[in-house]
């Protein structure tokens, strides 16, 4: 009896010493903080500026004037890269550190602006002040800094920073709104290409969105008829491993011939969009790579449920189709999901190469600036691809989350 005692009272004794041991610093934390301190030191150490005299000219490296509200720009900056570090010391707070990591990239962007405005002060109209290699740098370890919290808050989202999307993008909407960011070349050209701009993010978002459909479309019926025929599945997910080998260039080369003589046997297709060159041979070439992640996705999605429930739907006197309805969609729906957040971003960075077949779509930004050695040009087209699939990749991540299971969400 008295050993028993001996014995709840030393448990009692570790219990209590527990609750007073310091919460063990999530592993995420040092990438974080290395991440955050890197970020910081950056514009310091590689610039914040460069300065051409015209658009065509190499841009040199200038000093950023530190007096006044580019100052104080630059001291928010670092003093939300130093929140960043402090901040994911603890797992409870890594979303509060993710959501510091964004007000940093803000606080770096308006510093960039307004040291651009001052900069520019009585020098030519033609003269072009852009961000420094130390910037795009420092935005970049930001932006992983910010994922090595995400990863550390929630398993379930894949690393994706919601949370510091969900603020550095409105953060930079305000910024380009009030005109801080206007004096920066990037945003000259954009406003000088605004008409060109907008029809190629539509027509990048329409090849992405048609690729993604004709993948659904060939994807989503093979993969439920392959559930239950083993040939089947290896034959589709054979095809669709295959399809990965080759270079997306080559694709839609191979596509071209065989539909410009489709269009040249049936003329009237010319009137729907179909052709050897076009947005044809680049959403069909698109979709032959969707095909694998939602191929995957499905199956593992369909697979889900488990044998014991799928007997019991079966005895209850449930069909194929009414257990596929009310068991096997709903149980894996985040699987499917996560397949499809697979496919939805490759599609996005694979419409930049419709270009190269006349599609159109913010690829045509980029290979112009390639030909005309514009930097500022090329960052047109790229900063707006990457945008896009770090918002579809953070939306439906979301959604992913949300179709999780109480106890695995973030």
């Amino acid at each position: 009896m008295a050993q028993a005692h001996s014995q709840q009272r030393s448990w009692a004794q570790n219990r209590a010493l527990g609750a007073l041991a310091p919460s063990p610093v999530p592993r995420e934390a040092t990438a974080a903080a290395l991440l955050a301190a890197l970020a910081a030191a950056l514009p310091f150490m590689l610039g914040w500026l460069s300065l051409a005299a015209n658009r065509l000219v190499s841009p040199k490296p200038v000093g950023l004037p530190l007096q006044g509200t580019t100052g104080v720009g630059a001291a928010c900056f670092v003093l939300g890269c130093l929140g960043v570090a402090l901040l994911a010391r603890r797992r409870a707070l890594l979303p509060w550190a993710e959501a510091m990591a964004a007000l940093a990239l803000v606080a770096l962007l308006a510093t960039v602006g307004l040291g651009a405005g001052a900069v520019l002060e009585g020098a030519s109209s033609l003269a072009r002040a852009a961000p420094a290699a130390g910037v795009w740098l420092s935005a970049l370890a930001l932006l992983l800094a910010a994922g090595c919290c995400a990863a550390g808050r929630d398993e379930t989202s894949g690393a994706t920073p919601t949370r510091f999307l969900a603020i550095a993008v409105p953060g930079i909407a305000v910024l380009v709104l009030m005109g801080v960011l206007d004096p920066l070349s990037l945003l000259r050209e954009a406003a000088a290409r605004g008409p060109e701009l907008r029809m190629a993010i539509l027509r990048h978002l329409a090849i992405s969105a048609g690729a993604l459909a004709l993948a659904a479309a060939v994807a989503v019926p093979l993969s439920i008829t392959a559930l239950r025929r083993p040939r089947l599945e290896g034959a589709l997910m054979g095809m669709a491993n295959g399809l990965q080998v080759v270079p997306s260039i080559a694709l839609f080369g191979l596509l071209m011939a065989p539909l410009a003589a489709l269009a040249t046997l049936w003329p009237a297709l010319r009137g729907w969009g179909i052709g050897g060159i076009g947005a044809a041979p680049a959403i069909i070439g698109i979709a032959a790579y969707l095909l694998l992640p939602l191929a995957a996705g499905m199956l593992a999605g369909l697979r889900q449920a488990p044998p014991d429930v799928l007997d019991a739907a079966r005895g209850q006197g449930m069909g194929e189709g009414a257990i596929l309805r009310h068991i096997r969609i709903p149980l894996g729906a985040g699987a499917m999901l996560g397949g499809l957040r697979t496919a939805a971003v490759q599609a996005v960075g694979l419409a930049t190469l419709a270009a190269l077949v006349g599609a159109g779509g913010l690829g045509t930004l980029v290979f112009q600036g390639i030909g005309q050695l514009a930097a500022d040009l090329i960052l047109l087209g790229v900063l707006p691809v990457v945008g896009l699939s770090l918002c579809v990749d953070a939306a439906l991540a979301a959604a992913q989350r949300a179709l999780a299971p109480a106890g695995q969400r973030g």
